[in-house]
């Protein structure tokens, strides 16, 4: 059993009237990273560029940066790339993840183009104390060892939560079927982490959060399937800290949040003799009141200051930027009905961004039958790479701009054991002033341009079916994404024809799930199509994989363990993702955790 979880983000912010949802349940990926469960829980497509290395995604036909990636109400995209990279999330850190589908830019800010992926931790002091510890082993080198700690009672707790994982990726492949097998090298992986989390009751209605997330990944960057040999590697070390004040009165919830970030990349290939240092920082600073001043209506205000500084030698001196927004909702709920009111109003660098109001509505046609719709405008600032990258940079960029649609239903039954709900999404965008590096007339290198228009549009499924089951329960579930979005500019360097499908960008995902849950015992089956996308030098196959976990919980007393196994690649398929950039076969994970439990109180109240 997973323990319960208060949700820091509020709903108005996390959940707008009308938009589309997934909560991703984590235990069977508590060993893996973000973009291992969500390339086979959600409909997101994950651009990975093998096993251990760069992970983003591409939601509702966007790419990497259009994505907001939110930990605990604060965004976690870095001002250079404007992207996270999946793969360095570990899930042991995580206690409650959702993907909140469309466009949020009212609520998120910049980056909040094609979606929201939603992390939190629990915030309340811990019952009692614990302490497990965990090992795993797996194919290609893989072995993980993972610690946990929580102690806490009354008015003080804390948890410590650390990770060490390392990996050979040694898998073997074939570039083409009619090639031989070659052996992937130089791919190795070595990273280690920790998550440190006080808490204190300061009274009855308010609470006080400090939470350090402390990690390092050395990462060896292997070739090509067209190169021979490598020789570069990628180092990541990141510092985030935050501290949240939360107080809840009857009619008003005052929060506050500061945090630091601070990340350094340093990329070095002897080859050619290279090595770049970049680093970043980003102070935040965040006010938010939530006020119900009766049982039908709710407005939430939030005054956000954020301030980055970057360097990198191809930007010749540190480079900054400042921002400031304003974000205002108004929701109403009627006794079948509920509608709300978004808008963000920003100032990045003393030039006022646009205004970024969202207004969606849900209705319950029939008991069983909710019609939901909503329209939002959302925007991407330039990145500093855009404005300051030598060569190229180009300091003159404007923002992305896009307005979205989307219309649904959403079916639910529950009739005795069984339970049922389906879901139909279709939306509509287009997004102006989208930047793409291009090389212009005369110009001897690529540099950043607002000169695409991209137009996306599409249809989201899901389903689920349960029976309950005497001391368990049987589930499918699943969806299917088709995505089309195009350029609608013919542009001449690169050569883009105006109507073609964007690159990385599958035409057709589908997933589905069967799981068996029998007391301690959990069983499930995982499938997944992604239909063939088009790479920048060459097309990438469609393809179609599987997988198996097994997970086993058990307590005796105060003590208590956790077995998993889990199979990956089931059918032992050669893809690829990213061209030229070769997947695992059939490869397992297993492991075992121990922990013990003291529920009463491990600290006085005062």
């Amino acid at each position: 059993m997973l323990p319960s979880v208060e949700v820091v983000g509020s709903p108005l912010r996390a959940r707008p009237a009308g938009a589309a949802f997934d909560t991703v349940a984590i235990g069977p990926y508590r060993s893996g990273n973000l973009a291992d469960m969500l390339s086979q829980k959600s409909g997101i497509y994950i651009k990975s560029y093998g096993l251990g290395s760069l992970a983003t995604t591409a939601m509702r036909g966007g790419g990497a940066a259009q994505t907001a990636v939110v930990w605990n109400g604060l965004p976690l995209q870095g001002p250079m790339l404007g992207l996270v990279d999946l793969s360095l999330v570990p899930l042991l850190f995580v206690d409650n993840a959702a993907v909140q589908y469309g466009s949020n830019g009212a609520a998120w800010g910049s980056g909040a183009v094609g979606g929201a992926i939603l992390l939190d931790n629990a915030s309340g002091v811990p019952d009692g104390c614990s302490a497990e510890v965990g090992a795993g082993v797996g194919s290609f080198g893989w072995q993980q060892q993972t610690l946990a700690l929580r102690y806490g009672g009354g008015r003080l707790g804390s948890t410590t939560r650390l990770f060490r994982e390392q990996a050979d990726n040694d898998f073997t492949f074939r570039a083409r079927p009619d090639l031989p097998e070659r052996r992937q090298q130089h791919a190795a992986l070595h990273q280690q982490g920790v998550l440190q989390e006080f808490f204190w009751r300061a009274g009855p209605k308010q609470t006080l959060t400090l939470r350090t997330w402390l990690q390092h990944t050395a990462r060896e960057i292997p070739p090509t399937t067209v190169q021979n040999a490598s020789q570069a590697t990628q180092n990541d070390g990141f510092a985030r800290t935050a501290l949240h004040w939360k107080r809840a009165g009857k009619t008003w919830i005052w929060q506050a949040r500061a945090a630091y970030f601070a990340e350094k990349i340093r990329y070095s290939d002897p080859t050619i003799r290279l090595m770049s240092d970049s680093r970043f920082g980003i102070w935040t600073g965040e006010v938010e009141a939530d006020w119900a001043p009766g049982a039908r209506t709710r407005l939430q205000g939030a005054l956000t200051q954020t301030h980055a500084r970057a360097n990198t030698p191809a930007y010749g001196e540190a480079r900054a930027q400042h921002r400031t927004a304003l974000f205002t909702a108004f929701s109403r709920t009627g006794k079948r009905w509920r509608a709300q009111l978004d808008n963000r109003l920003e100032v990045a660098d003393g030039a006022l961004v646009p205004p970024t109001p969202s207004l969606g509505g849900a209705w319950d046609a029939l008991p069983y039958l909710t019609l939901k719709a909503r329209v939002a405008r959302s925007y991407r600032l330039p990145t500093l790479n855009d404005r300051y990258w030598r060569p190229g940079g180009n300091p003159d960029l404007l923002p992305e701009d896009a307005w979205s649609r989307e219309a649904g239903v959403l079916l639910r039954r529950q009739r005795g054991p069984w339970r049922f709900a389906y879901s139909l999404t279709g939306y509509d965008r287009r997004l102006r002033n989208s930047i793409l590096w291009a090389q212009q007339t005369g110009q001897p290198f690529f540099s950043p341009q607002n000169i695409a228009e991209v137009h996306s549009r599409g249809l989201e499924q899901r389903f689920d079916v349960a029976r309950t089951l005497q001391g368990g329960q049987v589930s499918i579930a699943g969806g299917h994404d088709l995505a089309r979005s195009t350029n609608e500019r013919a542009i001449a360097r690169p050569m883009i024809a105006a109507g073609t499908q964007l690159f990385y960008v599958p035409l057709h995902r589908a997933y589905a799930e069967i799981a068996v849950r029998h007391k301690a015992l959990q069983v499930g089956a995982q499938q997944q199509f992604t239909s063939g996308v088009i790479g920048l030098n060459e097309p990438v196959p469609a393809f179609t994989t599987g997988s198996l976990h097994l997970q086993y919980t058990g307590a005796v007393g105060s003590y208590s363990g956790r077995m998993f196994a889990r199979m990956e690649n089931l059918w032992d398929a050669s893809y690829q993702v990213i061209e030229r950039r070769p997947m695992p076969g059939r490869h397992f994970r297993i492991g075992i955790s121990v922990g013990y439990a003291h529920l009463k109180p491990c600290l006085s109240n005062t």
